[in-house]
């Protein structure tokens, strides 16, 4: 039995779940200096007289707005007193900005060379290092800076992203692990350290071992005194990074209930909310969120709305579905896609007129889009208007290849070609519903329908038994794959191994299916049980009139052949 659906493609539509920086912790890039002029003045802390006498020559070529002058001061003043670490890291800063690595690699190493270094100037050293390809002289100075100050954080972040670039995944972990140990029990730096965890695993996902590690760092900060809603709010994105939704969600409901009234810290926690239980497949409590979320900014977010259309179709509640589309349309008439879905939300209305309607409105802003063409198929295809439907499909196709061929995926041909089946061209069909199988293999719904059609056809009947035996491998009760296969043995001639088919495709079909008893019907008939079979057909009959079953009912009533 063929089986289709009419598809959308979801997405969060920018409302993506927030949470700490993706990158590591680089060096601070200085300001720029307006129009050109020169760098912006440095504070002389204290020093040697010839590094204040190069400062504040320095100062004099800033106020004359010569920034080639001033930066050539304080460098030298930082080379002059290389113990001013604020002046060597605040000058180091402004000449990587300027692109002269080299001379603040100069001033960073002669600071660093001191035996009281500081762990902030090696990590300084050592990413400049980095910057230059010295990966062993980087390495070695992020060393030091542990060994100068174990409980630091500068060095092992300087570190992670040293051995991260070099690909050193069992020693990076390590590194990690030593930092969860040893960096102070401060809620700021153990949630940087659990950060580094997480770029440790988008690299390693199933280096489960540091997963369980970094949880466990941030079970440990929760357990820690602290106040800062901020940083309780670090926490909470960090929980959601490790896949633990419900302590992140706890941690969101809570700050939420201390912000009572509108404002942007509440519509972030809404928000993350409501992404933590998209994430997690919680579709009613998302909801709950974004409508609090609308509720207090009914206009000012349209792709709130087209979210929360997406999640009440997804759930049935195709009132709010509409609903919902039109208010993101109204907010942002470019949300192409709520056009889209907003029409097919009006086909299961039964609102005809106005889906064609909203699908014009797309057309006259969207017009020869992949989109526009591929949804209009799918809406004419809805309202059995097969010919106009191939018709665009067909232009999405040409579209499609002249401008994005990975949008011609498996879901795009297998509607093309069902398409082409119910229009009857079924050579056509054939070929786009192969294509489709092609591109994915384990596409259970297309390998049943491409099966189907050739046994209905009484084709290629050996491949189609292969094509429905690999669908009812993917799923085993599905009560149309069952059919299909049922189907196909009773076109091989093999009744009896039918049968059993066909009796669990009506036990797992509900509601039950005309079609399936019509085929059971006909096995019955085949096995000589003239009476089950006509009891069959008349169950068939009854759920949905057919003349060819009004036939053989007719013509076997009375138990007789």
């Amino acid at each position: 039995m063929k089986a289709i659906h009419f598809i959308l493609v979801f997405g969060l539509a920018g409302l993506l779940l927030p949470g700490c920086a993706e990158g590591l912790r680089r060096l601070p890039a200085a300001a720029s200096a307006p129009n050109g002029g020169a760098p912006p003045p440095l504070q002389f802390v204290c020093g040697n007289a010839d590094a204040y006498a190069h400062f504040a020559a320095g100062e004099s070529c800033s106020d004359n707005d010569d920034a080639a002058g001033s930066l050539r001061q304080w460098e030298l003043a930082a080379l002059a007193d290389p113990g001013n670490e604020t002046l060597v890291t605040e000058v180091a800063e402004q000449l990587l900005q300027h692109k002269e690595i080299d001379k603040a690699l100069a001033v960073l190493a002669k600071s660093a060379s001191r035996t009281n270094a500081s762990p902030l100037v090696l990590s300084w050293l050592a990413r400049v290092q980095l910057q230059c390809r010295h990966f062993k002289q980087a390495l070695a100075a992020s060393k030091l800076a542990i060994q100068r100050q174990p409980d630091a954080l500068a060095g092992y972040e300087c570190q992670v992203e040293i051995l991260m670039q070099q690909k050193q995944w069992a020693e990076t972990a390590r590194t990690l692990h030593r930092a969860a140990r040893q960096v102070r029990p401060d809620p700021g730096l153990l949630l940087a350290v659990a950060d580094l965890y997480g770029l440790y695993l988008k690299n390693q996902p199933k280096d489960d071992e540091a997963e369980e590690a970094a949880v466990a760092l941030l079970d440990r900060t929760g357990r820690l005194e602290f106040t800062s809603p901020r940083l309780w709010e670090l926490l909470a994105d960090q929980y959601a990074k490790m896949n633990q939704e419900k302590k992140a969600a706890d941690i969101y409901t809570r700050l939420l209930a201390d912000v009572p009234e509108p404002s942007a810290a509440r519509d972030s926690l809404h928000q993350k909310l409501a992404g933590l239980y998209i994430q997690s497949e919680d579709r009613t409590n998302a909801i709950k969120e974004l409508r609090a979320f609308v509720r207090d900014n009914p206009t000012r977010y349209p792709r709130a709305w087209f979210v929360l259309g997406e999640l009440a179709y997804e759930i049935g509640n195709l009132a709010d579905a509409a609903e919902d589309f039109a208010n993101a349309l109204h907010g942002d008439p470019r949300i192409e896609q709520a056009y889209y879905d907003l029409a097919l939300v009006q086909l299961d209305l039964r609102q005809q007129q106005q889906a064609f309607a909203t699908l014009e409105q797309a057309r006259v802003l969207f017009s020869k889009t992949f989109a526009c063409e591929f949804y209009t198929g799918l809406v004419f295809a809805h309202t059995k208007n097969y010919p106009e439907a191939i018709r665009h499909f067909k232009e999405a196709e040409v579209i499609g290849l002249a401008t994005d061929p990975s949008r011609l995926d498996q879901r795009f041909y297998f509607q093309f070609g069902a398409a082409c089946e119910r229009g009857r061209e079924y050579k056509q069909a054939g070929e786009y519903l192969q294509k489709c199988v092609t591109l994915a293999p384990d596409f259970a719904e297309a390998l049943n329908y491409l099966g189907y059609m050739l046994a209905d056809h009484g084709e290629q009947l050996p491949r189609a038994r292969a094509l429905i035996e690999k669908a009812v491998s993917l799923d085993s009760k599905n009560g149309a794959y069952l059919d299909s296969l049922g189907w196909v043995l009773f076109k091989l001639g093999q009744p009896h191994q039918a049968l059993p088919q066909l009796l669990k495709a009506v036990q797992y079909t509900s509601p039950p299916d005309a079609t399936v008893l019509d085929h059971l019907g006909d096995v019955y008939l085949a096995l000589h049980q003239a009476g089950k079979a006509l009891e069959s057909w008349k169950k068939s009959y009854a759920i949905e009139t057919n003349d060819d079953v009004k036939h053989k009912i007719e013509q076997y009533s009375g138990g007789t052949r």
